[in-house]
């Protein structure tokens, strides 16, 4: 069998894909990422053949730009006030690699397709095909209602090659654990999420016993890159009157703004998040869908700030299974809060418990017999 997967060209959208592949792979499976930008390198890295889909595109830079340019507007929630008139949105730049991938996707032939909420060029590929078409959710922050405004968004690429819009999805995979979960879909199958962060060679401190809990803090990819490290300095600010260590793994980013560091803050380039959470006692982050969920993967309790896109899903639902912790506002960033995560027992056994029920759901490499199933009786339709 082969299969195609669309991914949208940032980290958090790209990489909880990953061990999906890997798996099917490792089952005598074809995989091909379609994507651009800086995500072609990271699916390569990661051993997975990629094609570039919009050559000389630099997503991340664009979409910077886009969330410098709407900072304090908050955007509408899917069906508040209507929807975009169709064509108008922002397709994740899924209209810009429409084209390619489909021409890619005539030539391979896939069998199946399988997109994030965010790579609905994935959808399109598999209605210009006549094939199946398999979401991955990636977060909390995405429902149905989301992927129709990322179509509706699409809109004159479908109009481009003969389609008036996407076929019903063939299945909706749900990562999120089965108690926290926001999505009722008729074709949903849980997968259980298994973090993927590339590799690294692991700093000998990783593995020595600390004296006093270690507490991982991290802004994902995109938000410094925006923000630079500013919505951590309270962080530091705490962790001068925190008996903690605290890990920066901020992705090499300037910390010239937060100023000297206290002796219990160690700033980090890059260490894979699944092995840093492996080695610490509690995680506070900003609350990206792929941060989130390698946070309960690791049965950690945490803080989330929450902040823009669609952190603000991600950080209601830790809040609301009572295994994390949302400042309320600046206000609300404190040693005291900082205290509590470390100190609360309740925060603990529930952050463990979801660990539990994340840990017992399909593995990726449990789906692919499902997965080839589908592909066999959906059939090529063209």
């Amino acid at each position: 069998m082969r299969v195609l997967f669309a991914g949208p060209p940032f980290f958090g959208l790209l990489y909880p894909m990953v061990p999906l592949a890997q798996a099917l792979r490792a089952a005598g499976h074809e995989v091909l990422m379609g994507t651009c930008g800086a995500a072609v390198g990271h699916t390569v890295r990661a051993g997975l053949p990629a094609v570039d889909c919009a050559p000389g595109l630099d997503p991340d830079a664009r979409y910077a730009q886009l969330e410098r340019d709407r900072r304090g507007k908050r955007p509408p929630t899917p069906g508040e006030g209507g929807e975009p008139p169709r064509g108008q949105g922002f397709s994740f730049f899924s209209d810009e690699m429409a084209d390619r991938m489909v021409t890619l996707a005539r030539h391979w032939r896939p069998d199946l397709v399988v997109h994030t909420p965010n790579g609905v060029v994935g959808q399109l590929v598999a209605a210009r095909l006549g094939i199946p078409s398999v979401l991955h959710a990636v977060g909390f922050g995405h429902t149905a209602a989301h992927v129709r405004m990322m179509n509706n968004a699409l809109a004159g690429a479908y109009d481009r090659h003969g389609l008036t819009g996407p076929e019903p999805l063939a299945a909706w995979l749900d990562v999120t654990p089965p108690s926290m979960t926001a999505t009722k879909e008729p074709d949903r199958w849980f997968l259980r999420h298994v973090p993927y962060n590339g590799g690294a060679a692991l700093p000998d401190w990783l593995f020595t016993p600390t004296a006093r809990p270690r507490v991982a803090v991290t802004l994902g990819t995109v938000r410094p890159v925006v923000d630079g490290v500013s919505p951590v300095r309270w962080v530091v600010d705490a962790a001068r009157a925190v008996d903690a260590e605290f890990v920066l793994a901020l992705g090499g980013a300037d910390l010239a703004a937060l100023g000297p560091l206290p002796e219990n803050v160690r700033p980090v380039d890059w260490i894979p998040l699944n092995a840093l959470l492996a080695a610490g006692d509690a995680v506070i982050h900003h609350g990206g869908a792929g941060t989130t969920l390698a946070a309960l993967d690791s049965g950690l309790p945490q803080i989330v700030l929450g902040e823009g896109a669609d952190r603000p899903a991600n950080a209601a639902a830790v809040r609301d299974r009572g295994c994390g912790l949302v400042p309320a506002g600046p206000d609300a960033c404190t040693p005291a809060l900082v205290e509590r995560l470390l100190a609360d027992e309740e925060l603990r056994t529930q952050a463990r418990a979801v660990a539990a029920e994340m840990a017992a759901l399909p593995s990726p490499a449990d789906l692919v017999g499902r997965l080839v199933e589908l592909a066999r009786t959906h059939g090529r339709a063209g």
